[in-house]
């Protein structure tokens, strides 16, 4: 499908969409025919970096310590040092609720046993365990870039939903948001045994791609 057809589609679904007190975010959902989505070659575990930017902040959670953790403090609201870390260990329902209130992680690699040890079980099931950020890293540019990174972690059913961006974007740049995750998609699922592709709004109507 070609942008110029997916704009179309994109102006549609934000016109049928009822106008609500929050920004809403556009979301592509996907489906799959005839796969097992369990077999290695059609497991999807992408990191996509959005063209055209995600349209919102999303919070990032750091596990830092010394001059990371407080450079990382003028940047995000959710930063443990190693401290904290264990404290939170004891408590699997804190750990959850820090979990669930962040979309990502990152974290100063010497931390990373003590996180797999003791937050594997909370965060590994989420797919959130942290990506790995060296000490002396450029964190603004780090979490930016993270801003606007989407992930598609496909599980046993043949489907998945991911935001392609907000409802006052430019058509053409959510057009190409949504063009660039179906060809990653595409690159390792078979075009033919794509089922059907739906975009829609957070609380708007569905509409057909594919």
């Amino acid at each position: 499908m070609n942008k110029k057809d997916i704009s179309k589609k994109i102006e549609e679904a934000k016109s049928k969409s009822t106008g609500r007190k929050f920004k809403q975010t556009v979301e592509l959902s996907m489906n799959f025919k005839e796969l097992d989505m369990e077999r290695a070659e059609y497991k999807l575990n992408l990191n996509l970096l959005l063209p055209k930017g995600r349209g919102k902040d999303i919070t990032i959670g750091v596990f830092a310590d010394g001059d990371m953790n407080v450079r990382a403090k003028k940047l995000s609201n959710h930063v443990l040092n190693k401290a904290e870390l264990e404290e939170y260990a004891k408590n699997k329902r804190r750990m959850r609720s820090f979990a669930t209130s962040c979309y990502t992680f990152i974290a100063q690699p010497d931390m990373m046993p003590l996180i797999g040890r003791s937050w594997g079980v909370v965060l590994g099931p989420r797919g959130k365990m942290p990506q790995p950020v060296p000490e002396g890293a450029d964190l603004t540019a780090v979490m930016n870039r993270l801003k606007n990174t989407v992930r598609i972690r496909s599980k046993k059913n043949p489907t998945i939903q991911v935001p392609v961006g907000v409802e006052d974007m430019d058509p053409d740049d959510l057009a190409d948001n949504v063009s660039f995750v179906l060809e990653a998609v595409e690159r390792q699922i078979p075009k033919e045994k794509v089922q059907s592709a739906y975009l829609k709004t957070t609380m708007g109507p569905v509409l057909r791609l594919i």
